[in-house]
């Protein structure tokens, strides 16, 4: 039994947009070259001086010696956690558009699969 070519094409359109929707989601962002090879508490006292960060400290009530003296207080074990998990941050989050996007897909998939084999949803009281 011969399919259709428009089956065909169909069924190869949504094997290549699930084989697109496993591929993870790569984030980058521009650094200055002055993030790169810092040592942990220089790479803490940079990223707690940036703008974004110090005026979200100042609108949590603490001042930039606060948070000096607490930084001092870390032992090294803090610190290079710290630092690993401001490496591990992402610049800017998708803020659930992904996965929007994925079920707008997902739904688009049934219905054309719906089309495609002639099949209709009845909802019935």
């Amino acid at each position: 039994m011969r399919m259709p070519l428009f089956r065909q094409v169909s069924f190869y359109l949504i094997f290549s947009m699930l084989l697109f929707a496993v591929v993870p989601r790569v984030d980058g962002a521009m650094l200055g070259s002055g993030f790169l090879g810092l040592s942990p508490v220089r790479k803490l006292q940079r990223f707690l001086e940036s703008e974004v960060v110090s005026k979200r400290l100042l609108a949590l009530g603490f001042t930039a010696d606060e948070v000096a003296d607490r930084l001092g207080s870390l032992s090294d074990k803090d610190l290079n956690q710290f630092a690993q998990r401001i490496d591990q941050l992402r610049v800017a989050g998708d803020g659930g558009l992904g996965i929007i996007v994925s079920l707008l897909v997902i739904a688009i998939l049934v219905v054309l699969l719906l089309q495609l084999t002639g099949r209709r949803i009845i909802i019935v009281k």
